[in-house]
């Protein structure tokens, strides 16, 4: 993008703004393709792989950071002549993970958590099983 006009100017400002919904438009189009994109990637890789269930999600992610790159919805926000913010907060994650263990804290019994995740394990790995059975050829069915 060429700088040739005051970053304050009411044309760059207009400019920058119309820019801005667009970027806005294309982000949420993007976001919106990655729900289901990302349930689906998540749920293939728990069934599909056992010992890496998380490979197509993060390569999904890595697709994702890399088109938020590309649209630069926050690009112009280097015009900002004001003095620099500096966020000293906690994240979303850190919020979720606070969440996360006061809920488990207050509704969760440790011992059923448990066993349900060893239950779902279980499940995903005979899932795995039966899924990786069927892609070997029978060695009994092979003629020499």
């Amino acid at each position: 993008m060429q700088e040739t006009e005051d970053p304050n100017s009411r044309t760059e400002v207009v400019r920058d703004t119309i820019v801005l919904q667009l970027k806005l438009i294309v982000d949420g189009l993007r976001d919106l393709a990655l729900m289901p994109l990302c349930l689906f990637a998540a749920i293939f890789g728990l069934i599909k792989h056992s010992e890496r269930p998380g490979r197509y999600v993060y390569r999904l992610l890595s697709y994702g950071k890399l088109s938020e790159r590309w649209i630069g919805l926050f690009d112009d926000a280097r015009k900002d002549e004001m003095a620099p913010l500096k966020y000293q907060g906690k994240n979303f994650d850190d919020l979720l993970i606070k969440t996360q263990t006061a809920f488990e804290s207050k509704y969760i019994d440790p011992e059923k958590k448990d066993l349900l995740v060893k239950k779902m394990n279980e499940a995903l790995n005979e899932i795995n099983g039966k899924l990786n059975s069927k892609n070997k050829p029978d060695q009994s069915s092979q003629s020499v």
